[in-house]
């Protein structure tokens, strides 16, 4: 188990001071993608591998509960309220690694496109004592968080719910990806890999890539972090981005007074914006056929939603620049632990009735994005 991350290394002003426990396995592996580089004609195409982040459940929102649920104990409460679309894999990461720590998570549920994952996290959601809201979408979540309160409140202790955003993207959850920029640039000082030109990562609620971009300014590691937009442009933009970005430097400020630490400007973010589809959730055939590349070639397990989507934009990315022969990594946050058999039990019915509808309902089906399709492949669309 590891005594303390390495932004405490960094920023002694932070250690004893921010919250933090070890929940996940890291550092996670880095990783050359050879089949990928084979049949897209890359040099230097490798996968940070945060799939692996926990044998409960990995993928990104591990690093950031790191310093949620840490914080969350430290301050005595027993219950968390947080949000999400209904199959949110934050809400689910969420639910499972407070368990773990004796708390129970309260979620408040926004509706999204059908899909089979929508079906096991919801289910997985029940097994783990998540409780239950909904509100009709992003517009309804004020009275959810209202709701939320109410329903948290603990009568025996006086404490309302502790607080956890959409995606665990605050301040303090952002230093759970500052700090694996440090565990990135450490990890090439070693030389498990060559120092990517480029990192390509899923951007939802803004904060994996917001830490990446303000801990790879701090560690030195001179990479172009390209966050690819896969939530409607309102959620998530540069403007959005650069403020994460720019809370969580005045948040690691505040404890290290003497560091030097320089935000960021909108104009300095590179984001692709144009692999999301129609709408957060709904599936692309550009981000499918990603995931069937990604599978076949090296056997990485990817999703339609963000993942998938991403690894479709870096591919399209490095073969519009003529960048095929430049050094470049994705960064998977996607968690790979199988979870199917939990679920395998549970009657769907056991779920609030407003919910039920999607395992009644059919999946919806995945539509272009775009025009890429990757080098040398037909078009293959997995349901």
């Amino acid at each position: 188990m590891r005594d303390a991350p390495l932004v405490f290394e960094k920023f002694a002003g932070m250690a004893g001071r921010v919250e933090w426990l070890a929940l996940g396995n890291y550092p996670t592996p880095v990783e050359k993608l050879t089949g990928i580089c084979s049949a897209e004609k890359l040099d230097a195409f490798y996968i940070k591998r945060d799939d692996l982040s926990s044998s409960y459940y990995g993928g990104n929102k591990v690093r950031k509960l790191e310093f949620l649920l840490a914080d969350a104990q430290a301050r005595g409460h027993g219950i968390v309220l947080t949000f999400g679309a209904v199959g949110s894999n934050h809400v689910l990461a969420t639910a499972i690694h407070a368990e773990r720590l004796g708390m129970r998570a309260i979620t408040v549920l926004m509706p999204q496109p059908n899909a089979a994952y929508v079906r096991k996290n919801l289910l997985l959601d029940l097994a783990h004592g998540v409780r239950f809201l909904q509100v009709g979408s992003p517009a309804g979540l004020p009275a959810g968080f209202l709701r939320g309160m109410a329903k948290g409140f603990d009568r025996a202790s006086g404490k309302l719910p502790y607080v956890i955003p959409p995606g665990g993207s605050n301040a303090r959850g952002t230093l759970g990806y500052v700090n694996a920029a440090l565990e990135l640039k450490k990890q090439v000082d070693e030389g498990l890999l060559p120092a990517p030109e480029f990192i390509f990562v899923a951007c939802g609620s803004g904060g994996t890539a917001a830490g990446l971009i303000l801990g790879a300014r701090l560690a030195g590691l001179l990479s172009e972090i390209v966050p690819v937009r896969v939530v409607d442009k309102i959620a998530c933009n540069r403007w959005l981005l650069a403020r994460h970005v720019n809370v969580a430097a005045a948040f690691i400020k505040r404890h290290n007074p003497q560091m030097a630490i320089k935000g960021v400007h909108p104009r300095d973010i590179l984001m692709i914006d144009d692999f999301c589809g129609p709408t957060y959730a709904r599936f692309t055939s550009e981000g499918m056929d990603a995931i069937s590349l990604a599978h076949e070639r090296d056997g990485i397990n990817l999703e339609g939603t963000y993942t998938g989507k991403t690894l479709a934009a870096a591919l399209n990315f490095l073969h519009k620049h003529g960048l095929e022969q430049r050094s470049a990594l994705f960064w998977n946050t996607y968690s790979s632990v199988d979870l199917h058999d939990d679920v395998k039990d549970i009657d769907y019915h056991s779920l609030p009735s407003g919910l039920h509808r999607y395992f009644e309902e059919p999946f919806h089906l995945p539509v272009p994005s775009c025009h890429y399709r990757p080098v040398g492949r037909d078009p293959v669309t997995l349901l």
